[in-house]
């Protein structure tokens, strides 16, 4: 089973909103809306992170999941469909989400020398392996034996995850066809008037 496999895997059994607690209000479009073509305008800016954290975002979140035969997290938007959510959360939620996206770079820039933006594909790869497992033991000059990196990536992985199988590529990847889950509803063909009291 290949990454993208486990990763889709864990978000069926977890079930994305829930599995980082994204309001469902925060999800809700109006009737007939399209938000993936919002999110797709060549003309998009950040709402809620500035630009070093949307590069860095991206890195992230294609490193997560990259273009394989299907696409990849960046072109799922999955930076842009993050910073839509985040726009409307609470603070303390803003807050625990940027304190994970920065230690990626701060433990890039430890161990690299440069922020994660700037790592090689390789160099990348080697960090989330790092970063993948609960460590035990001292890592990186780390005073206590608390490997903070893990902790960090399973909160980006699980947010990056949601918002990739919330698209429309992470639900083609899922098996939708495109179609409304529903149908088209009509409504009620009846004039005002024409039920019969139930009385």
């Amino acid at each position: 089973m290949n990454r993208r496999e486990l990763l889709r895997n864990s978000l069926l059994t977890l079930g994305a909103a829930a599995s980082v607690n994204i309001p469902v209000d925060a999800l809700v479009f109006a009737s007939g809306d399209d938000a993936s073509r919002e999110l797709a305008r060549p003309d998009w800016t950040p709402a809620f992170l500035n630009p070093q954290q949307n590069e860095t975002l991206i890195s992230l979140s294609e490193t997560i999941i990259p273009a394989t035969d299907t696409p990849g997290a960046k072109a799922a938007f999955v930076n842009r469909f993050l910073d839509l959510v985040l726009s409307v959360l609470p603070a303390e939620t803003q807050r625990e989400f940027l304190d994970s996206l920065t230690w990626f770079d701060t433990g890039a820039m430890a161990r690299y020398k440069a922020n994660f933006v700037n790592l090689s594909d390789a160099e990348r790869q080697d960090f989330l392996n790092l970063v993948a497992w609960p460590h035990t033991h001292v890592r990186w000059g780390e005073t206590d034996a608390n490997f903070a990196g893990y902790g960090h990536f399973e909160r980006m992985k699980r947010w990056v995850v949601s918002a990739y199988y919330s698209s429309p590529v992470g639900l083609k990847d899922l098996g939708w066809d495109g179609w409304p889950a529903r149908g088209i509803f009509k409504g009620c063909e009846h004039q005002p008037g024409e039920h019969q009291d139930a009385n």
